[in-house]
């Protein structure tokens, strides 16, 4: 039995489309609903310098990263 060209098409569609899918399931169930560690806020921004503001920025994109929020 051979399939016309037009049910090729939907075919490989439908199969593509399945892989798809099949890519996003893994990825979300490979952690994609992992949340970051929380990081405390700063004790006092009137008085917080930039090197406290540039510390708490990087322990912010530090948590990302691990857990995989943010690329490495």
């Amino acid at each position: 039995m051979a399939l016309s060209t037009k049910a090729k098409k939907r075919l490989e569609v439908a199969m593509a489309r399945r892989a798809e899918a099949q890519e996003i399931i893994a990825a979300i169930e490979a952690g994609g609903n992992a949340q970051a560690a929380a990081v405390a806020d700063i004790a006092d921004p009137a008085t917080a310098t930039a090197e406290d503001v540039a510390n708490k920025v990087n322990a912010l994109l530090a948590s990302l990263r691990a857990a995989g929020l943010l690329a490495m």
